[in-house]
């Protein structure tokens, strides 16, 4: 019996080709689409999931006016050096992002420069115990001994080639150039997915005995907070968060007790290692709950278009299938074993589709490029868990899709059907209205994608096109080697800059004005009741930076490098912090005890992207600084290629064994709005594929429309009948729908969009064209596609279509 189904299902696929390509290729969209979230879902949900004992580990982060996931290193080392009870491990993590590396070849001295490299980390053999490595030659004791560094294998191989892992031990390597470090080990890579997954290893203790890293990694500053020094803690059993939390305030209030009223003595918190990888609040880079949410209602809209192309398309078929399903039932078969039959249909189709899907993956892949990280590969798809995925939605979509087309199929009466009166039965009006609802839904989706991304794209070009309170065109940055223990390095090459006459000013300091991501400081301010302690968004860097970035002055001077004060600006959203009426009544307030004076009141200009406020900011005047602030003319961007060229030949004069790498600022602006930028690509697609979809659902209902109409064409076009009158006639119904669908969107979209919009201080406003655009493209692409079928109809030969069967 069994192949007999099949037999008779196959028979019934060839016989209606076109309609099956269609149905095909509609769910074929979105298994594969869901097969792409299934994957997003399942990578990001793996992470640290390989840890034992994962519910006892956290991540000390700052948790105050700020929130950082660093926590100042002073307080890292009391964890670390002094015992407490109800804690197991702590692991300091102490990151550097990028690092210049060289890697001693031989005796000779010949050596191979690594100038970017990524993954470092400095910490001690705790890390190990918490996230155990395969050692392929040394032990956990070598990550412990001053100047050492332990690499993964890929990174071994990188650096020596075909050299064993025997010839490990002993090799040289410099990190920024001044710091030596003698391999001691090497480990097997991991594996499994973690967000403190790191290439290299350096030894802790080599950062006390250089003042330079003492510096970059702020070795005594208590009042400093960066992303970059990290701490892990496992507690022991029976031990809570919060008993931590208040003993971590204590300990801070015991080493810092002149800081113990400020909000850092409040501001730490565990969090919990699950979380780690979706906390926006605490990596920059983490994933969202609300983007997860997206992709999977997106994932079930495409599904669900599929779908019910389907069952439109089944279900309009049933008038030509009346006859059969009568001649089976007078046969004898009973309506389960034709539920069965047609369930079978939808199963070979659904198969079919399946498979097509696998070879859409790498399409989809493009379209969600924005959200696929590095570690998921479109080509790796033989796994039992992803087949295992794929069979259970197949099963489902045979379900959904073929349940109720088989329901109307096999509700004829056989005496009504073979009488050609299978019009009298009352499951044909009810499917003819529900295929209207499920037209309607379709292109409702369709319209609120569309109107989703033009929003999208207005509030995109709002953003970058603001005007930041500062120049961002024309504006040339670049970090300079070794950070601020290169300072001596980056005056020496800001001197051969300022030679080079295509430069309109160069500056050498910290950060730019707006940047990816936070820096702030907390200053005592010398006010009338004593020092009070005030946090601000902070720069530093030299008497040129206004000039650069066209920085407005409301009150008082510009800044001078002096050697026994360090002079200050702050903007005016910082007057109220400091109790100031007027920019003029915070001219020669002081910080620090006198240390910093303030000068200057610059206008207010965004730091950050659309989606913040202006924040309280405060600039002072030093020599030291590992960015470069280079304003090219504007007005000649023909000589930007020359001045660049001339900027790189000063650099490597500098730093020979470095390369310049450079970005432009209104670049960096752009990058503010990546995940919007995302969003954008996915919209885009998202209407791409619903239209599609959508599209080929209402090509194929005109096709039945059409073919069901087709003696009353022929009988109109006798009586005289125009060739547009009988488009119009067949289009009517239809795009009458499509209308619907539009306008039942228009509000949905609206309070979606406006909802949207709110995560914006700054936002550009849901203008009226938007819609008008939306609905007249939409109702456009609706024409074009039964054009393609009802034109051709009107046209046909009257004769043919009135001739008698």
């Amino acid at each position: 019996m069994i192949i007999n189904l099949f037999k008779t299902a196959l028979r019934h696929i060839q016989k209606n080709k076109l309609i099956t390509t269609i149905n095909t290729f509609s769910l074929a969209i979105g298994i594969s689409a869901t097969l792409v979230i299934f994957l997003l879902i399942q990578y990001d949900y793996s992470f640290d999931k390989h840890l034992a004992n994962s519910d006892r580990v956290y991540r000390v982060v700052s948790d105050g006016e700020f929130k950082n996931s660093g926590i100042p290193v002073p307080l890292i080392r009391t964890l670390q050096d002094e015992e407490y009870t109800g804690i197991e491990t702590v692991v300091p993590l102490y990151r550097n992002y990028r690092s210049k590396l060289k890697i001693f070849q031989g005796d000779k001295g010949d050596y191979q420069v690594f100038p970017k490299e990524t993954g470092i980390v400095f910490t001690n053999s705790t890390y190990f115990n918490l996230y155990p490595h395969r050692w392929l030659v040394g032990s956990v004791e070598s990550v412990n001994i001053p100047n050492s560094i332990v690499l993964t294998d890929k990174d071994y191989r990188r650096y020596f080639s075909d050299l064993p892992f025997s010839q490990a031990i002993g090799k040289t390597i410099a990190f920024e150039d001044s710091v030596l470090l003698t391999v001691t080990g090497v480990v097997q890579e991991m594996s499994q997915n973690s967000d403190f997954k790191f290439n290299s290893f350096i030894s802790l203790p080599t950062i006390p005995l250089y003042t330079s890293l003492k510096q970059i990694f702020s070795w005594d500053a208590w009042n400093n907070y960066n992303d970059a020094n990290q701490c892990l803690v496992l507690l022991s059993p029976g031990n809570t968060a919060s008993k931590f939390e208040t003993e971590i305030k204590q300990i801070f209030k015991r080493h810092k007790p002149e800081e113990g009223n400020s909000w850092q003595a409040s501001a730490f918190k565990l969090q919990p290692l699950a979380d780690v990888h979706f906390n926006v609040d605490y990596n920059h880079n983490a994933v969202k709950s609300d983007t997860t949410r997206n992709l999977i209602l997106l994932a079930f809209f495409l599904l669900s278009l599929g779908i019910i192309n389907f069952v439109n398309l089944s279900t309009a078929q049933s008038i030509e299938r009346a006859k059969e399903v009568g001649i089976r039932k007078t046969l004898g078969s009973s309506k389960k074993l034709l539920i069965v039959q047609f369930l079978t249909e939808t199963f070979l189709i659904a198969l079919v589709a399946t498979i097509l899907s696998l070879l859409l993956l790498p399409v989809l892949f493009h379209a969600f490029e924005g959200f696929i990280p590095k570690g998921l590969l479109w080509n790796k798809m033989v796994r039992p868990d992803i087949l295992l995925f794929l069979l259970a939605q197949l099963g489902l979509v045979t379900l959904l899709a073929g349940f109720y087309p088989a329901w109307i199929l096999t509700g004829y009466k056989p005496a009504l059907a073979l009488k050609n009166q299978h019009s009298q039965n009352p499951n044909l009006f009810n499917s003819m209205r529900i295929r209207q609802v499920l037209t309607v839904f379709q292109f409702v989706l369709a319209q609120l994608f569309l109107i989703c991304v033009l929003v999208v794209v207005k509030q995109i070009h709002f953003a970058t096109n603001k005007d930041m309170g500062f120049k961002k065109e024309a504006i040339v940055n670049f970090y300079i080697p070794g950070s601020f223990r290169n300072s001596d390095k980056g005056q020496l090459l800001k001197s051969k800059l300022d030679q080079i006459p295509e430069l309109k000013a160069v500056s050498f300091g910290n950060q730019s004005p707006a940047f990816l991501g936070t820096m702030s400081s907390t200053l005592g301010f010398d006010g009338p009741n004593g020092s009070e302690k005030i946090t601000m968004d902070s720069r530093n860097g030299d008497d040129n930076y206004i000039n650069v970035y066209n920085l407005t002055l409301v009150a008082g001077r510009n800044i001078r490098l002096l050697d026994t004060t360090s002079e200050m600006l702050i903007n005016e959203k910082a007057l109220p912090l400091i109790h100031a009426n007027s920019p003029e009544e915070a001219l020669g307030l002081t910080f620090n005890s006198g240390e910093k004076k303030i000068v200057g009141v610059l206008k207010d200009f965004n730091t950050a992207s659309v989606h913040s406020e202006i924040r309280p900011l405060m600039y002072w005047g030093t020599k030291e600084g590992y960015v470069m602030h280079i304003a090219l003319d504007p007005v000649h961007p023909d000589n930007w290629k020359s001045a660049i060229n001339k900027i790189a030949s000063a650099f490597k004069s500098v730093f020979p064994d470095n390369e310049l790498d450079y970005t432009f600022l209104d670049q960096t602006v752009e990058d503010f709005y990546r995940e919007e930028q995302q969003l954008s690509q996915l919209l885009k697609w998202s209407v791409f594929l619903s239209i599609v979809i959508a599209g080929l659902g209402l090509f194929g209902l005109a096709i039945f429309t059409t073919n069901q109409r087709t003696k009353e064409i022929g009988i109109r076009k006798v009586l005289g009948a125009s060739v547009i009158q009988i488009v119009f006639l067949l289009l009517k119904n239809l795009l009458t729908l499509v209308l619907i669908a539009c306008l039942i969107a228009l509000p949905i979209a609206w309070y979606l969009m406006n909802n949207w919009l709110n995560n914006f201080v700054y936002r550009t406003s849901i203008s009226w064209w938007i819609f008008v655009i939306s609905i007249g493209g939409l109702l456009a692409i609706a024409a074009m596609v039964l054009l393609s079928k009802t034109l051709l109809a009107s046209r046909a030969n009257p004769i043919k279509s009135l001739r008698d069967e």
